[in-house]
């Protein structure tokens, strides 16, 4: 059914939502071309974020700039890709000088 001010009813998955910048985009499950989110109508429905994954329900209509998110009904986090949230390299060896001198074990 669709509401007469807030367009037609859609589902799918979050591509990328960047909170600092407070937009991001939603792919359709049809394969229709990827739809404007902004964080407007997620703080309408009581959010702050959409992670990447996340499942969708929503309306979308028309924006300033084409199709965007009008107002989202659910949004299940719990097929949300793991964020990783420190980025930092691992590897590089033992993490202490090197000791190649004068530290041979003989086994007589």
């Amino acid at each position: 059914m669709n509401d007469q001010q807030g367009g037609t009813e859609l589902r799918g998955r979050i591509k990328w939502f960047n909170p600092e910048k407070g937009f991001g985009f939603v792919s359709p499950a049809d394969g229709a071309p990827d739809v404007f989110l902004h964080i407007s109508a997620l703080k309408e429905a009581g959010l702050q974020d959409a992670p990447e994954g996340s499942t969708i329900h929503c309306q979308v209509g028309q924006g300033r700039k084409g199709i965007q998110v009008l107002r989202v009904i659910t949004l299940d986090t719990s097929t949300a890709t793991p964020r990783a949230t420190n980025r930092r390299p691992f590897g590089g060896g033992g993490g202490g000088p090197r000791r190649d001198h004068g530290s041979h074990r003989d086994d007589h």
